[in-house]
This record gives structure tokens, C-alpha cells and sequence, in this order.
């Protein structure tokens, strides 16, 4: 009866797992909650709400990591779930048909062994989260200088939308102008800082 909960086990976690990663969700049990990136304003003192941006165009801010985020065993992730009922399964069979051992030995072996295991695996897709991360952070500040097309229209004092390019990838977000001024749709600016999700841009060109 064991013999067969272990077979049970090692299909339904594996096939689980499997079809999570063809189906490309295979860092669902990931730490998505930790803010690692995140803007802060040195301009003055002028406050969050202001975003750093008065009317004489000063302040600045920068996109940095102010400390990663701690890991925490998904206990609920279906994807750890998966990997902790396949594991049993699997450590299970190997310990009975490999070792030749009893039940109980059996069980001793495969818990603590699929613990492990579970828990290297999403330790394993936390980090390619958290290195991820890091990416976007950077080319987010790269966008510092590049040329953007406003694509919703900029109010006086109020944010807009635009899009830059830089080194082939397209970005689009919010975007104030830098002394908050209007830009019109079309019109090309500049960015000259970024805040958080927010770019912060200089008046039309020509």
C-alpha cells in the first residue's frame, strides 16, 4: 500500500511541476511581496507627494536596492506543494526498491529528503526572481538621458504617459515634466530622472 501512495505521489507532484514549467509558472512560489527596488527623494526635502519635483526643476532621485528581500518557504504554493508530494514519492521509491529497505525506514528517509529538496527549489526560483529584479532596476535607471515620445498628453503640474527606447527594449510609465509644464501628445522630451515607476522629463525638443 505504501509502495503505491509513494508511485501516487511521484506522479502527481512531478506532473504537477512539469506542466508548471512548460506552462512558464514555475517561480509561482516565489516572494513577489519584497519591495527590493524602490525610489527615494533627495531633493529638498520636498516629500513623496511632490515626487521630488518643484517648480524650479530641482530634486533628484535614484533607482537602487535598499536590501533584499528575505526568503520565506512558500508553505502554500502549489509549486512547493507539488515538489514536497513528488519528492516523497520519489525519495519513497528509491529508498524502497533502491536500498531494499522497510517501510518506516523508508518514510524516515523520504521526509526530510523531500523537505530539502522542496525547499532548495524555490530557494532556487526566489533567487532568479530577486536577480530579475535587479535587471529591470537597472535598465529602468539607464533611461536617465534617453529621448521619450509622450504618448498621453502631459498636464500643467500632473502626470502623463511616455515611452523610451533604450538598447532595443521599449519602457512605458508615468511621466511629469520637469517644471511642470504641458507636453502635448507626440511630443519628444527627455528623460532627466526616474522616481520610482515614474520618469521625470525635460520640455519638448525643437
Amino acid at each position: 500500500m505504501l509502495t503505491l501512495a509513494y508511485i501516487a505521489f511521484a506522479v502527481v507532484g512531478c506532473g504537477y511541476v512539469l506542466v508548471a514549467a512548460f506552462l512558464g509558472h514555475f517561480l509561482d512560489g516565489s516572494d513577489e511581496s519584497g519591495d527590493g527596488h524602490v525610489a527615494h527623494d533627495t531633493g529638498g526635502g520636498h516629500g513623496a507627494e511632490s515626487y521630488g519635483v518643484d517648480a524650479g526643476g530641482h530634486g533628484s532621485a535614484a533607482v537602487h536596492d535598499v536590501g533584499a528581500a528575505a526568503f520565506h518557504f512558500p508553505f502554500f504554493s502549489p509549486l512547493a506543494l507539488a515538489t514536497l508530494v513528488g519528492s516523497i514519492g520519489a525519495f519513497g521509491l528509491i529508498a524502497k526498491f533502491g536500498f531494499r529497505v522497510g517501510d518506516t525506514t523508508s518514510l524516515l528517509v523520504s521526509l526530510p529528503a523531500a523537505v530539502a529538496t522542496a525547499y532548495a527549489v524555490t530557494y532556487a526560483g526566489w533567487r532568479l526572481v530577486q536577480g530579475s529584479r535587479g535587471s529591470s532596476a537597472i535598465r529602468l535607471g539607464e533611461l536617465v538621458g534617453a529621448p521619450a515620445e509622450v504618448l498621453t498628453p502631459i498636464p500643467a503640474g500632473g502626470v502623463g504617459e511616455v515611452a523610451a527606447v533604450v538598447a532595443g527594449q521599449r519602457y512605458a510609465g508615468p511621466a511629469r515634466e520637469v517644471e511642470g509644464r504641458e507636453v502635448p501628445r507626440g511630443a519628444v522630451v527627455t528623460v532627466v530622472r526616474v522616481i520610482g515607476s515614474t520618469l521625470v522629463v525635460s520640455g519638448a525638443k525643437g
